[in-house]
């Protein structure tokens, strides 16, 4: 599933590129770059597409929080000549920072909530491509492989997502969002225990804890999908899981 998103955005990009291929992209250096920019000897944790590699190909962003990766050319390549687009600029938004020789510097900001994907591409060759998958959420999300206590019985993520929180009943200002999440019963071996359960934490800025929430499963079955949706603290800056 995961596989089949990343290609159809892969297919969004390359149509957005084709429309794109004639705007140039001035970078800017900034007097950071030592501290932006990884030598050309550094192997970036992912590599994806042919002749450009980046620091990372999956990046989460939240509010007033901009997260910056690398792009790295081979040597004796200019950086400067690479410039970005990005599927969905509502979502997110990326600004070059700094380049050096082979290696540039961009920085992801959110805009609103959602996913989609960026594209680095060479403006001289746009088969040069890499990609960056951008997570956005109004907090960080601390969710573990492997959601639960039990290692016999567990769930797995299916996905999430933030919507306004919406209080017909007049002014309440104690949450900004209303968090919907999808788990699924990935193992049921101990028949013993019919239900399944763990705790998810909103954590304020300063690590305190806002409110304690419970994800469960009555009737427990392998392979069923669950739904839980959860309140999300005006002060919640951090969403964690129990898992193992």
């Amino acid at each position: 599933m995961k596989a089949n998103m990343k290609m159809k955005s892969k297919k969004i990009i390359c149509t957005i590129l084709t429309s794109v291929t004639a705007a140039v992209i001035t970078l800017t250096a900034v007097t950071t770059v030592a501290a932006l920019i990884p030598s050309s000897s550094v192997v970036a944790k992912e590599s994806i597409g042919n002749g450009l590699i980046l620091s990372t190909d999956s990046i989460a962003v939240t509010p007033g929080v901009p997260v910056t990766f690398n792009a790295l050319l081979a040597e004796g390549f200019d950086a400067s000549r690479l410039a970005c687009v990005v599927a969905d600029p509502g979502i997110a938004t990326i600004t070059p920072v700094a380049y050096d020789a082979n290696a540039a510097a961009y920085q992801i900001t959110y805009e609103n909530n959602g996913s989609t994907v960026a594209a680095i591409y060479h403006l001289d060759n746009p088969a040069v491509v890499a990609y960056v998958h951008i997570s956005a959420s109004p907090i960080i999300m601390e969710i573990p492989e492997k959601l639960g206590t039990n290692r016999d019985n567990y769930c797995t993520l299916v996905s999430y997502e933030f919507v306004p929180y919406v209080f017909s009943y007049g002014d309440f200002s104690d949450y900004k969002n209303t968090l919907n999440i999808k788990y699924q019963c990935a193992s049921y071996k101990d028949k013993g225990y019919a239900k399944w359960g763990c705790y998810g934490f909103f954590y304020d800025a300063d690590g305190a804890v806002l409110s304690k929430v419970h994800l469960y499963g009555s009737t427990l079955s392998e392979g069923r999908i669950y739904h839980s949706e959860f309140n999300v603290p005006v002060n919640a800056v951090r969403f964690a899981i129990e898992g193992f």
